[in-house]
């Protein structure tokens, strides 16, 4: 099963749920692996029984923070020292196996030395990423220095290598990308947004900047649920899912209103949750809600959402065709 069709398949986070079950939730979705530990083992402290594996959970658990808070120093160097150690081993293979014009798709032992730097590479971008929201500067830094220097990057690998980044760019609604003070600076943008064949296979593509901020923030939200959703009934078709909602859920165009109420009022309310329970989640979102409300209650920055978010909803749906209408 794919991503998204599990994604979509899997309503366990829209049910109702407990203080433990939404912590659990919130740390799941910051891809806070430590904070999922501490919840664990305070969940198994609270156990009468613990089989063997969770008494040996428990154990290590406890023997790591006894020996951070022992020698935090020596912690911090040692990891280090591993860490460059054995990073430097699997780029040696990468590189052993690049004098031999080896590819990884055609070696196992160097397709998982090149999956073990990209999993590398996104465990550290999410822990930054967590970091920055919670206002640590050591994070923020990195984020602005060094996401400055991947769309540096990007810009130039874009156009010499297009054919390596379509798969995933045709599928995305936007692309790394630098600015300056001058809105007119594009830094290339269309030649790349061109070679890469950027949104080209998007069902919500057109995407561009409206009249207002909250509309453009809006729209981007939107647009990017339409394309999970459109993946999921693609995907139910293909494997012939005959008991998945998405096999008989309605085609987009023309019926924003039976996908507001059959699934997108519900991602809307869960994303509101989020930013109202953390504002820096989308802090730029936030504070257009309190402005078009002017300073309104809960209640109003929601509605406001809701109604930008189906202004946005409607606008890519668009109209149905003229031989549903008149069915």
């Amino acid at each position: 099963m794919s991503k998204k069709a599990k994604t979509h398949d899997d309503e366990d986070f829209l049910k109702p749920r407990n203080a433990e079950e939404e912590k659990w939730h919130q740390l799941m979705d910051r891809h806070d692996r430590v904070g999922i530990r501490y919840l664990e083992a305070a969940q198994l402290r609270r156990k009468r029984r613990l089989t063997k594996a969770e008494r040996k959970f428990l154990a290590d658990f406890e023997a790591d923070r006894k020996r951070v808070l022992r020698d935090p120093e020596s912690i911090s160097k040692k990891c280090l020292q591993t860490v460059r150690r054995e990073l430097l081993l699997v780029e040696t293979l990468i590189h052993e196996k690049s004098l031999q014009n080896i590819r990884e798709d055609e070696d196992a032992a160097l397709d998982h030395a090149v999956d073990c730097l990209s999993t590398l590479a996104r465990t550290l971008r999410d822990d930054l990423i967590r970091y920055a929201e919670d206002g640590y500067p050591f994070a923020c830094h990195a984020i602005f220095r060094d996401g400055k220097v991947l769309a540096n990057a990007f810009t130039r690998i874009a156009i010499a290598y297009p054919e390596h980044l379509r798969k995933y760019a045709e599928q995305s609604l936007t692309m790394p990308s630098l600015r300056a003070r001058n809105p007119a600076f594009t830094c290339d943008a269309g030649a790349i947004i061109a070679a890469i064949h950027l949104a080209e296979g998007h069902h919500a593509s057109n995407i561009h900047d409206n009249r207002s901020r909250i509309g453009a923030l809006c729209h981007q939200f939107i647009a990017e649920i339409v394309d999970l959703m459109e993946g999921a009934r693609l995907e139910a078709s293909e494997r012939g899912r005959t008991n998945s909602k998405w096999l008989n859920f309605p085609a987009l165009k023309g019926n924003a209103k039976a996908w507001w109420k059959l699934e997108m009022k519900k991602w809307v309310h869960l994303e509101f949750a989020k930013m109202k329970k953390n504002p820096r989640r989308n802090p730029a979102l936030w504070q257009e809600l309190n402005e078009v409300t002017d300073g309104g209650t809960d209640s109003a920055r929601r509605a406001a959402f809701e109604k930008y978010c189906f202004n946005k909803l409607e606008q890519i749906a668009g109209k149905p065709s003229l031989a549903a209408s008149i069915r």
